[in-house]
């Protein structure tokens, strides 16, 4: 794992101040002794079955009584998961800390380095995850209900994927139709396209999908002509599709396909391309137990929660994809016609695609939280 680091958005005062509410090294801990245990956390015997392991895990959580998710979820989604959880390990109370991802992560940075560690899952993109495992602030722990997981979706980093998202072209068809849209991202490098398209403010996934996909010379090129087309810069997925549905611009590149779907059918004057341009880009929604956790085995027990048919339903319900075998996004109509980039901690550079959207898209400054 290459040891790299991002760029930082300029959170560390509020982080430091919900750092320091946090209580320092007077969090509680709890965990399991005897055979079967390492360190006081429970570790699968040799010939042991999936569910006697899961069983002694939820045992030794107990003992733990609380799990702390670190996490930017909206609230619907976070209720879901709370409900979910209570209703699978209702002795162990489900304490989540939720902050904007920048923000977020920018608190489990800080505690990691500081060593002041509170949290005990992190729930948050793959570019999150590689910044954590880069400085070496999540434990090594292979998830047993990952052999469920679809094989593109496996990892071989501490970290499982839980769900992901996939950026889409859409356009208003009150203001265009489909047979008007550029087959290929260079298409909106041409003359006509001036202004007419909007792109999130923070695109550095998406720019990391274009990276990916094509390389660094022929990926920049793309990106460099589509910064020339002068294009809307609009913070927020949702907040840029509501704009597209109001008629602001007559296309998106880069809108959520779960916030498309729903959009579409609420009836919002909206469609995806089917059809998009190549790459298309897919990002993973992924969880990690942090290294030194307060409540290792409860984290551990959240992380395999996560890879369930119970766990995997909350994110189902908020349209987003699922990786298990059993499940599959609501919006697979925007997927089947095309090739698609998934971008995991191990195949992505994700600084060196953040860095190229704020050097080409952003005159090399990094926008405020």
């Amino acid at each position: 794992m290459n040891k790299r680091r991002f760029l930082r958005m300029p959170a560390l005062a509020m982080t430091g101040a919900l750092l320091a509410a946090c209580g320092g090294d007077d969090a509680p801990s709890g965990g399991a002794s005897g055979e079967g245990t390492e360190d006081g956390i429970v570790v699968q015997q040799d010939g042991e079955s999936r569910e006697d392991y899961l069983g002694r895990l939820y045992e030794a959580a107990k003992e733990e009584g609380a799990v702390a998710y670190y996490q930017s979820a909206n609230d619907d989604e976070l209720q879901a998961i709370i409900d979910a959880w209570n209703e699978a390990y209702p002795d162990v109370e489900f304490e989540p800390v939720s902050a904007s991802s920048g923000t977020i992560l920018e608190r489990a940075l800080l505690e990691a380095e500081s060593g002041n560690v509170q949290g005990d899952v992190y729930g948050g993109s793959a570019a999150d995850q590689d910044q954590l495992a880069g400085i070496d602030a999540l434990a090594d722990y292979q998830a047993v209900n990952e052999e469920d997981v679809l094989p593109e979706y496996q990892m071989d980093g501490p970290y499982v994927a839980t769900g992901y998202l996939s950026y889409h072209p859409a356009f208003n068809v009150d203001q265009i139709t489909e047979d008007e849209l550029p087959t290929d991202w260079e298409g909106y490098c041409e003359p006509e396209w001036r202004g007419k398209f909007a792109i999130d403010q923070e695109g550095g996934e998406w720019a990391t999908g274009i990276l990916t996909a094509l390389g660094d010379e022929e990926g920049t090129a793309l990106l460099e002509c589509l910064a020339a087309n002068e294009p809307r810069l609009v913070r927020g997925s949702t907040n840029r599709t509501e704009l597209l549905a109001s008629g602001e611009f007559p296309v998106m590149l880069d809108g959520y396909g779960h916030r498309l779907w729903e959009f579409e059918q609420e009836g919002a004057p909206i469609k995806t391309q089917a059809t998009s341009p190549e790459p298309l880009t897919v990002v993973l929604d992924m969880a990690s137990v942090f290294q030194d956790a307060p409540h290792p085995n409860a984290a551990r027990l959240l992380l395999e929660f996560f890879l369930t048919e119970e766990g995997q339903q909350v994110f189902l319900d908020q349209n987003k994809g699922g990786t298990l075998a059993t499940t599959e996004a609501p919006y697979t109509e925007y997927l089947q016609n095309n090739e698609t980039t998934v971008l995991g901690p191990e195949e992505a550079d994700f600084e060196a695609g953040f860095q190229a959207f704020v050097d080409i898209f952003l005159g090399g400054q990094v926008p405020a939280p």
